[in-house]
């Protein structure tokens, strides 16, 4: 208590008591799988924030079988923001080749560097010195180079010494100094690199990955598995599964799963028949989308395609990520507004009879429409008919976003005596985060009344002896907005009078 000694007035600052819930990030997104590069890291998740800086810690993308780099490429093309990328393998070696007395190896582990050539030339033995190039072949077999080295020595008192210059400019390969042999000139399409490989996870590995590591990682919301295909012959099925029953346990994530590219979804009997993982916690999204292919260069490398079907969980991913930032999280990601970024083509061509079969079974069809080119136009989640509250996916993650935020917001009344007190608070925080939901427009109702309810206190939500068990229950409810998927306009004709 401040002492007053002389007279006149006094300003004192009164802490509120207030503790408020701060709303947790909605749209964090695990990329879990196998990278190209850098597969060493397994079971090591990198956050990342730019497709700049999964290249600068992954590396180029370098085939059009690299479904991680696609898909990340996918992501932040159409809003995504925070990212992890969870690279899965075992038995990963680095591509590695001897030339004369050096060995060179791909910078980071992995089948990437398979993709790699060293070209050698201007091989000057009288001065020791010769030419080295990095690079890669174009669907032609020329060899084109990414970083190029001339007039380098193998002698460590040379300025231009090859182990020093390359350690110190190159991002692609490293050098191991073996003796001074000199290095005899390549063919002009480059010498590969060789024995780079890792071997493909199991299912076992994820369900390792998501126990040990994955789960202390509270805020990812979206888990996307880049090269796993829900098959209908069950081909690598077990992986999605696994991420399935880690989503449901953690229940605050979803998975977004991918069908095989060249699966055509036309009828309830095709869906049927493909077995999908239903959960509350699942979401397809269908057909597969056509990107511009990284490879393809006018010059370079023109005999490849100009676009590459990309799986659309990525996709949809970085729209959700677009649309949480905009609208909110309550907001479906889909409509006019969904407009995907970077979509040259679709796979298949979603026609209106063909929804009507998809839409109520889960199947979120992305459509191209008239001046509006390719958009999601579906937003519903893979429940089954025992759970039609989580039919769709704005709703499912409203809920998640609630859940983790108070969670996250009331650690602070653990340990707090179980009385009166603690209970007018906790109504008070979580009521206030709650109202500042609905004046965002979160919930039906057109007062709070209607719209949310917080109850917690003895007689109400706990008895005695939940409170003598160290129990404090508090009950909350919320009006979900659900997306208008049927806009019914009716016309009428006025018969005019005489």
């Amino acid at each position: 208590m401040p002492s007053y000694l002389h007279p006149g007035v006094y300003i004192e600052e009164i802490p509120s008591g207030s503790r408020p819930i701060e709303g947790v990030a909605t749209s964090v997104t695990a990329f879990v799988g196998v990278t190209q590069r850098n597969s060493l890291n397994q079971n090591k998740p990198v956050l990342i924030g730019s497709m700049d800086d999964y290249l600068a810690k992954f590396g180029p993308i370098l085939s059009s079988t690299d479904s991680m780099g696609l898909a990340v490429q996918a992501f932040y093309l159409n809003g995504g923001t925070t990212a992890y990328i969870c690279p899965l393998s075992t038995d990963s070696v680095t591509a590695t080749e001897t030339f004369g007395g050096f060995d060179v190896s791909a910078k980071g582990d992995g089948p990437w560097g398979n993709l790699l050539y060293i070209r050698i030339s201007n091989v000057d033995g009288t001065a020791e010195i010769f030419d080295l190039e990095v690079g890669t072949r174009n669907s032609t077999g020329t060899f084109y180079a990414a970083e190029k080295y001339e007039g380098v020595s193998l002698d460590s008192a040379e300025a231009l010494y090859i182990v020093d210059v390359v350690d110190e400019s190159s991002s692609l390969i490293e050098i191991s100094f073996t003796d001074t042999t000199m290095p005899t000139a390549t063919a002009s399409a480059g010498s590969p690199l060789l024995t780079g490989g890792q071997t493909s996870p199991t299912a076992s590995d994820f369900t390792s990955f998501y126990n040990k590591t994955l789960r202390k990682i509270r805020d990812v919301s979206i888990i996307i598995l880049p090269g796993q295909n829900w098959a209908a012959d069950g081909t690598g099925n077990d992986i999605i599964s696994a991420t399935r029953s880690h989503c449901e346990k953690m229940k605050n994530r979803m998975l977004i799963l991918d069908p095989p590219e060249i699966t055509e979804l036309t009828d309830a009997g095709t869906v049927t028949t493909m077995s999908l993982p239903t959960s509350t916690y699942t979401v397809l999204y269908y057909p597969w989308v056509g990107m511009s292919n990284p490879l393809f260069h006018p010059d370079k490398n023109p005999a490849v395609s100009k676009t590459v079907y990309v799986a659309p969980s990525a996709i949809a991913a970085g729209m959700w990520s677009k649309i949480d930032a905009k609208r909110g999280v309550w907001k479906a990601p889909a409509g006019v507004e969904a407009q995907l970024t970077g979509a040259a083509s679709l796979k298949y061509q979603v026609d209106n009879l063909e929804q009507d079969q998809l839409n109520p079974l889960g199947i979120n069809c992305i459509r191209k429409l008239a001046n509006y080119g390719s958009v999601f136009w579906g937003s519903r989640s893979l429940a089954t008919k025992a759970d039609p509250e989580w039919r769709y996916v704005p709703v499912r993650r409203t809920a998640i976003y609630i859940e983790e935020s108070i969670y996250n917001g009331i650690q602070w009344a653990v340990f707090e005596p179980n009385a009166h007190p603690l209970w007018s608070s906790l109504r008070a925080n979580i009521g206030s985060f709650m109202n500042g939901l609905f004046r965002a427009g979160a919930f039906q109702g057109q007062t709070a009344n209607d719209a949310y309810f917080v109850r917690c206190g003895l007689g109400d939500t706990m008895t005695q002896g939940d409170i003598d068990r160290g129990q404090v229950i508090v009950t909350i409810g919320f009006a979900p907005l659900k997306p208008a998927e049927f806009v019914i306009v009716r016309i009428q004709q006025k018969v005019g009078e005489e």
